[in-house]
């Protein structure tokens, strides 16, 4: 993988103007030099902080008044018992128990055995001495030490799908591999400890079982702790998971404390832990946020919601003061950069356009929460004190208005609402989103679950990715990765709009949770007017030589027409187009390459489309399955066969480096126009090198017409693909 880097840093290198590349290259020297000292300093001492941080980790909710209604009692007793046994469905794992001694499955045939022979998890911490550092053992003890008994330790650094396990006792730079089968997004999915502030709920929705939870609770967050130093091993590789991890600690620690009458469990020992600890990934993040000159995008993102929740929660201080004000004039920049004026996300993907909304979203609503002393924090601040890039504007400079109700410039709020309507009209009436795009299940948080239990069988039967899994119970909670209504109920917490409203009674928890981090302050008379018709095109696409038409027609008897309340919408700026009746819902893409033309999170799915038709799924896309562990996959759900296009001379649309460079790449080679848009058709343009697509869809009673027309001969791919995958690591076959 070194390699690899290197080679792909020489390519960008010769990309640049000379001097733009001869000034890059000097960072970049600089850099490796502070890293070797780093790197030498965090193994010869303990990384740990040597001052003490004042506990007093404040609370941002009332959890009295958050609904808990729409969690089913029997999904959260059967999700008790498997976070209670250390087992976890991450990424298409199946429910497995993250333990040091389990042996994995595999991936595709590919399976590692990495896992230390650890005799005993003595309560001394003594075992610790067979995976940390000899440096970090010390302090690390300490916090095992306050584990309550019984408790057996979660491995951190393992990827349980293929079984192999990361070097905890090496620095966070040196982590990277290359072996086949094996992904380091399952320990970093691990890791982001969205489980907990669930788990937490449940204590809530389930009191009999409220003990039990709070033990587990604060022995998970010890445990990480004790086992992850800072700057050491895998988790703190990703500056993203290392901001979304101190999310879900904060949320599950303000319930759990709430909830802990007894103070047994969420004592002041806990507390100055989990200050100390706080305050660590907070530094950790400033130190390496995901930003470039060039591009930042939802890793930036995650950074900037990670570091606000850290600063919000933890007492006011001039160096917290500086990441508050820091963080605001950074989701101002983002918004903008990230966001198109029409709401869309400008990934190119249904999938992280819900994960930078959910973020937008929570972090705007921990800022408009903040209390009068708190906005202090955002004219107060030193910019002198910040010291790296981007820098930090002084308070005369900012764009926002701490004395405002809403803080936010009014298109920043514009824009953010513009975001949940795309989202709302996407949504199909099975409560899901057509996947376009790269889906990594990515989540900020997750709390009431989403999803359906399938008799184990038949879940065996139906995923290829729980092949060869052992499990005992009867019945398998399957999560739904494609329904992003949670999103919907959020942003009901945030905005008084009617449509959201009707949403946020579904999913009551989530509405409630960003109302109370709001403070109660809602944000009224947002235009609506997301319908403006969008600019056509002038294209005589009769005179395409080649033509080929399809129908898909209803078998369903109905007295209602497919056209009876048929309605659009049209997003030009992101390139989604909606039409929705009673009985359909297509959605259509004609999306850029996204993330300024790099590419990164789109597929080859330009005029491809998505139709639900009375019910039932007639075209839909394949989504993604994996990244890095296996790149033949990978290319091949984002490769133009597998999507509902067309094919010409075998050409891909955007075409990517081979290998591992090109995983997160695109050549920007692919334009996309609307040369006709009515109340019953869409016509829709693609050219890319020499080949011009157009596609019409025209829709009648009980029927959609899809016409393409060409400059060259081609074939047409309607669910071709053999395989499908409604979330990341899920892979279901077609045929």
């Amino acid at each position: 993988m070194i390699q690899t880097d290197r080679l792909s840093w020489l390519r960008k290198a010769f990309s640049y103007p000379p001097h733009v590349a001869a000034r890059k290259l000097i960072v970049k020297l600089q850099a490796k030099g502070t890293d070797r000292k780093r790197r030498a300093r965090d193994l010869a001492s303990c990384p740990r902080l040597t001052e003490t941080i004042t506990p007093a980790i404040a609370s941002l909710m009332d959890i009295s008044r958050l609904d808990c209604s729409g969690i089913r009692k029997e999904t959260a007793d059967y999700l008790i018992n498997m976070y209670l046994d250390h087992r976890f469905d991450l990424l298409g794992s199946g429910w497995v128990q993250n333990s040091y001694g389990n042996r994995a499955v595999g991936v595709e045939g590919y399976r590692y055995d990495d896992s230390p022979e650890i005799a005993e998890f003595d309560r001394d911490g003594n075992w610790l001495k067979e995976i940390l550092a000899p440096a970090h053992l010390e302090r690390s003890q300490a916090i095992w030490q306050k584990i309550h008994e019984p408790y057996e330790p979660i491995d951190w650094q393992k990827d349980c799908k293929s079984g192999y396990r990361w070097d905890v006792a090496s620095w966070y730079k040196d982590q990277w591999v290359d072996h086949p089968g094996v992904d380091i997004k399952l320990p970093w999915e691990t890791a982001r400890l969205h489980h907990l502030p669930q788990m937490a709920i449940f204590a809530k929705v389930c009191p009999q079982h409220r003990s039990d939870i709070l033990r587990e609770c604060r022995n998970q967050i010890l445990d990480f702790i004790a086992a992850n130093p800072p700057r050491m091993g895998v988790n703190w590789t990703c500056t993203m998971d290392v901001a979304i991890r101190a999310v879900n600690i904060l949320l599950a620690y303000d319930v759990g404390r709430q909830l802990d009458d007894s103070g047994r469990y969420f004592d002041y020992a806990l507390n100055k832990i989990i200050a100390d600890s706080l305050y660590e990934h907070g530094r950790h993040i400033v130190h390496n946020l995901e930003w470039s000159e060039q591009l930042a995008n939802n890793h930036y993102l995650a950074d900037l919601t990670g570091l606000l929740s850290i600063a919000r929660y933890l007492p006011r201080t001039t160096e917290t003061d500086c990441w508050r004000a820091f963080v605001v004039q950074e989701l101002i920049r983002e918004m903008e950069r990230q966001f198109y004026p029409d709401g869309g996300n400008f990934e190119s993907s249904s999938s992280y356009h819900r994960l930078s909304t959910e973020m937008m979203t929570f972090a705007t609503a921990l800022v408009i929460g903040m209390n009068r002393y708190d906005r202090k924090a955002l004219t107060e601040y030193n910019p002198r004190l910040w010291t790296v890039d981007p820098p930090l504007k002084p308070p005369d400079e900012q764009e926002y208005d701490s004395i405002s109700d809403h803080v936010f410039p009014e298109w920043y709020l514009e824009r953010l609402f513009r975001a949940g309507r795309l989202t709302m009209y996407l949504t199909r009436p099975s409560g899901d989103v057509a996947q376009i795009g790269d889906n990594d299940s990515g989540r900020l948080y997750r709390l009431t679950p989403v999803g359906d239990f399938l008799d184990m069988a038949n879940a065996l039967k139906k995923y290829e990715n729980l092949k060869g899994l052992q499990l005992p119970e009867s019945t398998y909670w399957d999560t739904d990765d494609c329904c992003q209504v949670p999103l919907l109920s959020a942003l009901a917490g945030l905005f008084s709009d009617p449509d959201l409203a009707m949403v946020g009674d579904e999913f009551p928890l989530e509405q409630g949770l960003i109302a109370a981090l709001a403070g109660g302050t809602t944000i009224d008379d947002m235009a609506r007017s997301d319908d403006n018709p969008p600019e056509c095109e002038t294209y005589d696409y009769d005179s395409l030589p080649y033509r080929e038409e399809t129908t898909f027609a209803s078998d369903c008897q109905s007295r209602y027409a497919l056209t009876d309340g048929l309605s659009h919408r049209a997003f030009p700026d992101s390139g989604i187009y909606i039409f929705w009746s009673r009985r359909l819902h297509l959605t259509i893409c004609a999306t850029p390459v996204g993330q300024n033309g790099l590419g990164g999170h789109s597929h080859n799915d330009k005029l491809s489309f998505s139709l639900h038709l009375d019910g039932k799924s007639r075209v839909d896309d394949p989504g993604t399955y994996l990244y890095t562990a296996l790149p033949e996959r990978r290319n091949e759900f984002r490769g133009i066969h597998a999507h509902n296009t067309i094919v010409v001379d075998e050409c891909e649309q955007n075409r990517w480096r081979e290998g591992r460079d090109g995983l997160f790449a695109m050549n920007d080679e692919t334009d996309c126009d609307l040369l006709e848009l009515t109340e019953k058709s869409i016509t829709l343009r693609e050219r890319y090198r020499n080949v011009i697509h157009v596609r019409r869809f025209e829709i009648s009673r009980d029927a959609i017409a899809v016409i393409d027309y060409c400059n060259y001969p081609f074939t047409v791919n309607y669910d071709d693909y053999e395989f499908f995958s409604a979330g990341y690591g899920k892979l279901e076959r077609r045929f």
